[in-house]
């Protein structure tokens, strides 16, 4: 406030009401009006320790949504084929990962159609007999017909017990095999 005192000299006076950078609502105290610090210890009914629990809860759960959003997809876990065959309960249409190996001579697909069916049956064991027919809508991976591949189809068991890949993830072999070791030499 300015004002002008009767000497020809301007007079400032404090406000009544105070605001210093938008700190909280302004109160009546023994100065006049003056605002309230909300981050002020004598603020009423906030204490140290509500504070320190409150900041910790935010904390908590911000690191834990963090880590559930980072690992949706690998908290999935896959079953083999003839785990997958003798589990019922995995057979009930639920989103789960089937891991086997193509078996050959099973791979169709129409002319100009990118919907293609196969089978797949366990990598190595003794259940080489038990198969899984599948299908699968899009374009299939690169070394999807490689023999030393692994496939892993995530998706769901239909009613028509055929499992319906959404996804088809290849895991490549662990060893370099050379073609010579397989084939036999031929009689020379």
């Amino acid at each position: 406030m300015i004002g002008v005192i009767a000497g020809g000299g301007v007079l400032r006076s404090r406000p009544l009401i105070s605001r210093q950078r938008g700190k909280g609502k302004p109160v009546l105290n023994d100065g006049g009006l003056q605002p309230l610090d909300p981050l002020d210890d004598d603020a009423p009914g906030r204490s140290n320790r509500t504070r320190f629990l409150v900041l910790s809860a935010v904390v908590v759960l911000a690191l834990g949504y963090m880590i559930y959003a980072a690992f949706p997809g690998n908290a999935l876990y896959f079953l083999t084929v003839s785990e997958f065959k003798t589990n019922t309960e995995a057979q009930d249409g639920r989103v789960l990962r089937v891991s086997g190996k193509l078996v050959e001579g099973t791979f169709g697909r129409q002319d100009d159609s990118i919907d293609s069916q196969f089978q797949i049956r366990d990598k190595e064991g003794d259940n080489q007999n038990i198969v899984l027919r599948a299908s699968y809508t899009g374009v299939l991976p690169d070394l999807f017909f490689n023999p030393h591949s692994e496939l892993i189809l995530e998706g769901s068991y239909g009613a028509n017990e055929v499992f319906h890949a959404e996804n088809i993830l290849v895991k490549c072999p662990s060893k370099y095999r050379d073609l010579e070791e397989e084939v036999p030499k031929a009689a020379g």
